[in-house]
């Protein structure tokens, strides 16, 4: 017989899983904001809010309920139980040392993309030029999700994905657009693609935040599949020029090279 995953759903375990999503993408909500986003009834958001809350997945501050600490425990054992963890951490910061801009490293997650490991040059200035001060509209954080159209980690991941599962994730998530920047339409989208495929690395010109630009780079694991992608950023007055057109990419493209090597080998090794 044939099933999917549909049929194994619990409608109770997935009410709560909806409230959580509530409470992380309000930043803290409400429970008249749990009952009006999901319709309904007061008393059964409540009982998944409480539920939640003495479980330590939720906490409470006055009306408001937040993401608990249990699931900075959580995070800390998924990443930890990558076994490539440890190649990436030293690869970011190899390229921070090497580029002196920010990088990160993220990995597909249904959809989207969600930072794994990042690294901030101790040298850098978030800054658009004038003074203005632009790195709490662009600093990639732990645990951080983004759309794949609109940062150059995701369009290079998206530039190896077929089309049928690029529409997938279009018809999942949309275009929205972050700045008037942003890709927001599928002949844009397929032709930037097309322009990865053909030079190795994906670039974002200020597609995620004003002010900033970013290259990035997908990275294979040992069978072949996209295992992530390495991404550098930096202000547009600082990526420009021969920076942005080479130093950046070759350097990316060394560092992307050596880790893929890393992880064959470490498979080889472990055969």
């Amino acid at each position: 017989m044939i099933t999917n995953d549909t049929d194994y759903e619990v409608e109770t375990t997935q009410l709560s899983l909806d409230v959580l999503d509530i409470v992380s993408e309000c930043d803290g909500a409400r429970l008249r904001d749990v009952v009006e986003r999901l319709g309904i009834a007061k008393s059964t958001a409540h009982k998944h809010l409480t539920t939640l809350r003495k479980n330590g997945l939720l906490t409470k501050r006055g009306d408001r309920y937040y993401v608990g600490l249990k699931f900075l425990n959580f995070g800390e054992q998924a990443r930890s139980q990558w076994t490539e963890y440890q190649y990436i951490e030293e690869t970011i910061g190899d390229l921070t040392a090497r580029t002196e801009e920010e990088c990160d490293f993220v990995a597909p997650d249904r959809g989207r993309i969600i930072t794994i490991a990042e690294s901030y040059h101790k040298w850098v200035k978030h800054s658009d030029g004038s003074g203005a001060d632009v790195s709490e509209k662009y600093r990639a954080r732990i645990g951080s999700y983004y759309c794949m159209h609109a940062t150059a980690s995701g369009l290079a991941i998206l530039a190896t994905y077929s089309p049928s599962r690029i529409e997938e994730i279009i018809d999942q998530w949309g275009l929205p657009a972050r700045t008037e920047h942003t890709i927001t339409t599928r002949e844009k989208l397929y032709a930037e693609l097309e322009q990865i495929r053909e030079q190795g690395y994906a670039v974002d010109n200020q597609g995620y935040t004003e002010g900033m630009r970013s290259i990035g780079r997908a990275v294979h694991g040992p069978d072949g599949k996209v295992l992530g992608a390495l991404s550098v950023s930096g202000p547009v007055y600082r990526v420009d020029g021969s920076v942005l057109q080479r130093e950046i990419p070759n350097a990316l493209i060394e560092v992307t090279e050596k880790l893929e090597e890393q992880l064959r080998s470490k498979q080889t090794d472990a055969v």
